[in-house]
């Protein structure tokens, strides 16, 4: 959901109320790789996708990760998708397994999952449901002939989804140059992030110098978790602002924040990275469920 335009205080409650409606579903001080994986995924939606918050899952990589210990990271284990609402009976069936799951990109009205699915299984809940399937350019797509719920595409290696009223599957097959990937704010996040097994962004108001707020868990082992915060910003100015606020709060804040290293690097659609190493006494999301403060600094 877009935070619209509105008090600091508000808005930065806003942010965090956000991240965290999303996040309940290899380390080092620079980006280790180019964030491709993460790029890809962010190509199977639609940019206007980007006036919502986007949530990236490596799934397959929690699980490994998670294996001998699986409450360390309940904070980050799960995709944040409406069709994965734990308090209300899914469109996929009780027998969906949400750990068929390997990889996921999701915002709050459409979606792309790539894992191992019962086809079968998922289409024989649809048709319970009342959904038909039709061919719409070239896709066969599950859709309710009330204009209700969600239009979907399955096969047993990918589920794509959407909500949006109109020419809802347009949401997750943009249009070439038209995809989250070729946003340029998100970009430039996904490439600050680097390697991450989950990502969570935030497009931030207009009127805000921080249009894009994102924020990446990297893990080489289960026992060490790196959060990595990457702000986009208007201009240089606004960056050197951003650096100096965020190393206030590192100080004020200590020891919560000890080790923190911040940077910024400048040009066109500068940047302000924060890397936070782990904490002894929180689990991985801890940024946005606990230790709110950077966040909130960004969204003032």
């Amino acid at each position: 959901m877009r935070i619209p335009a509105r008090g600091p205080a508000a808005g930065a409650t806003a942010l965090v109320t956000v991240l965290l409606a999303a996040i309940t579903g290899c380390s080092s001080s620079g980006p280790s790789d180019d964030g491709s994986q993460l790029l890809t995924a962010l190509g199977s939606l639609a940019d206007d996708s980007g006036t919502k918050e986007v949530t990236f899952l490596d799934a397959s990589r929690v699980r490994e990760l998670s294996k001998d210990d699986e409450k360390r990271f309940t904070h980050v284990s799960q995709p944040a998708s409406p069709l994965l609402d734990p308090y209300q009976p899914g469109l996929l069936g009780q027998r969906f397994e949400v750990t068929g799951i390997d990889t996921a990109i999701d915002t709050g009205e459409a979606g792309h999952w790539s894992g191992s699915f019962d086809a079968s299984a998922i289409t024989e809940s649809l048709k319970s449901e009342g959904y038909t399937q039709s061919e719409k350019d070239g896709r066969e797509v599950w859709a309710h002939p009330g204009g209700t719920g969600a239009a979907l595409e399955v096969s047993e290696d990918e589920i794509s989804y959407s909500t949006r009223d109109s020419d809802p599957m347009a949401a997750v097959d943009p249009e070439e140059g038209s995809s989250l990937a070729d946003n340029k704010d998100f970009r430039r996040a996904a490439e600050c992030l680097g390697d991450v097994y989950r990502a969570d962004f935030n497009p931030l108001s207009s009127s805000n110098p921080v249009p894009l707020a994102a924020l990446g868990q990297q893990a080489e082992s289960a026992a060490e978790n790196t959060e990595v915060l990457c702000f986009v910003v208007k201009d240089d100015a606004a960056a050197d602002r951003l650096e100096s606020e965020l190393r206030t709060v590192i100080s004020a804040e200590s020891p919560k924040f000890d080790g923190t290293k911040v940077t910024v690097e400048k040009g066109d659609r500068p940047l302000v990275r924060a890397v936070v190493p782990d904490s002894a006494t929180q689990r991985p999301g801890r940024l946005i469920v606990s230790d709110v403060e950077l966040w909130m600094t960004a969204a003032q």
